[in-house]
C-alpha cells in the first residue's frame, strides 16, 4: 500500500475564467483559500440537487453533469493521488426518512391513554371483566 502524500506539497495549476486576459498559472497549496462562508450546507444541498439523483438507495451524478465536466473520460486517480477506498458493503435500510421524535417525559404524563386503540382493546376488555367480578 503506498503512503499517503501530505497535501501541502501539492502544487495546482489555477486556470483563470477569462483565458484571453490572463494566462495559468502554478501554487503552491499553502495560497489557495475560499472565503469565509462561500461553501454552506444550503450551497452543498443546491450543488447535490441539480448534479445528482437517487438510483436504487445510491446517490450518482446526472447524466447531463457527466456529460457537461467530461466525468466519464476521467477516474478516481485523476482526483486523488492515494489509492481508491475499500467500502465494506452494508444492505440498503429499508427504512426512510427520520425516526419520529419521541415527547418528553413531562408531556407524556398529561396525555391522557387513549381507550379504544387496537393495543388497548384487549387491556380495556379484561379490566371490564375484573369491574364486574367485583361488583358480584
Amino acid at each position: 500500500k503506498k503512503a499517503i502524500i501530505d497535501p501541502s506539497l501539492f502544487k495546482y495549476k489555477v486556470q483563470p475564467i477569462k483565458k484571453h486576459l490572463y494566462e495559468p498559472v502554478i501554487v503552491k497549496a499553502s495560497q489557495l483559500s475560499r472565503r469565509k462562508h462561500l461553501f454552506s450546507r444550503d450551497r452543498l444541498k443546491l450543488f447535490l440537487k441539480q448534479h445528482c439523483e437517487p438510483h436504487d438507495g445510491v446517490i450518482k451524478a446526472k447524466a447531463t453533469s457527466i456529460e457537461k465536466y467530461n466525468l466519464a473520460e476521467q477516474n478516481f486517480s485523476y482526483f486523488f493521488p492515494d489509492e481508491p477506498p475499500t467500502f465494506i458493503f452494508s444492505p440498503a435500510s429499508r427504512r426512510r426518512g427520520r425516526p419520529p421524535k419521541r415527547a418528553s417525559a413531562s408531556l407524556e404524563d398529561n396525555i391522557a391513554p387513549k381507550q379504544n386503540t387496537p393495543g388497548n382493546k384487549s387491556k380495556v376488555s379484561r379490566e371490564r371483566a375484573r369491574f364486574q367480578k367485583q361488583k358480584e
